[in-house]
């Protein structure tokens, strides 16, 4: 059984992007929310996700809609990331895990590879909020296979800006 199901208010929560900036979740609204909850910058994967999404960062305000990283600690690493690879899409750290225990993301503060610079999400996830702060829809897997593209992701915003906010 997943924490949250479509149509579940989404937890309010806020957190500071990786170059300090506060970003809170019900601050958003009446616009769309699209929560990428990511391992981090040393995985390979993440890191093309990242750039492929960063590379539509433009196209999501249009389609009344904010999108944000989230990533379990590693503050300075994805900052010297975001830098280097001129990020505009915020990355926001979930130091202590909280956030993604309340989204039910698994695998919250686990130890990968016997990593200690910090902890990560094992299952990258992506939830998608309506403009009223309820699930409209999630993907959780074990990989990167079967999650949205950033193309999918628009095709599902275009959808839901003209049934009222909704997937």
């Amino acid at each position: 059984m997943f924490k949250l199901q479509n149509g579940d208010a989404a937890p309010d929560f806020t957190l500071s992007d990786c170059m300090g900036k506060p970003w809170t979740l019900s601050q958003q609204r009446p616009k769309m929310v699209c929560l990428y909850f990511a391992r981090g910058e040393y995985c390979p994967t993440t890191r093309g996700e990242f750039a492929n999404f960063n590379g539509y960062s433009r196209l999501f305000p249009k389609m009344n809609c904010q999108f944000a990283f989230v990533v379990n600690g590693g503050c300075e690493q994805h900052a010297k990331f975001a830098r280097e690879f001129r990020m505009s899409l915020p990355i926001l750290i979930d130091e202590d895990g909280e956030i993604g225990e309340k989204f039910g993301v698994y695998g919250v503060n686990h130890n990968d590879m016997k990593r200690d610079d910090y902890k990560n999400y094992i299952a990258p996830a992506v939830y998608l909020m309506d403009g009223e702060g309820l699930v409209n829809a999630f993907w959780l897997a074990s990989a990167p296979r079967g999650m949205p593209s950033p193309e999918c992701m628009l095709g599902i915003l275009g959808y839901a800006e003209h049934n009222g906010g909704k997937y």
